[in-house]
């Protein structure tokens, strides 16, 4: 697998905090580092706190693993923009990645 492109480029309207995705997920938040870590929702901004996508976080939760997959390979629209729409992320903020 090539490098997961999640939160590339970092866009503060699709990331959320560890404590905000277990809220969400409804689950501690041990959880969704691991979650973040095996399934690559999230990662580290700056060598800093983890962040984690929204959009992948609900594709996750949904069990779309082909969404999750597209999302991770650098797709942002068609299947992967319906989640970035439901998370509340504006789709114009969401730029196209040409891995």
């Amino acid at each position: 697998m090539t490098k997961p492109l999640v939160l590339i480029p970092y866009d503060k309207a699709e990331a959320i905090s560890i404590t905000e995705a277990a809220f969400v997920a409804k689950c501690s938040a041990s959880t969704v580092r691991g979650w973040a870590a095996k399934h690559h929702i999230g990662r580290r901004i700056a060598g800093g706190a983890w962040k984690v996508s929204a959009p992948a976080l609900l594709m996750l939760l949904d069990d779309d693993f082909d969404a999750l997959g597209a999302y991770l390979a650098g797709e942002r629209s068609g299947l992967v923009a319906a989640y970035f729409i439901r998370a509340g992320v504006p789709l114009e903020a969401v730029p196209q990645i040409n891995p």
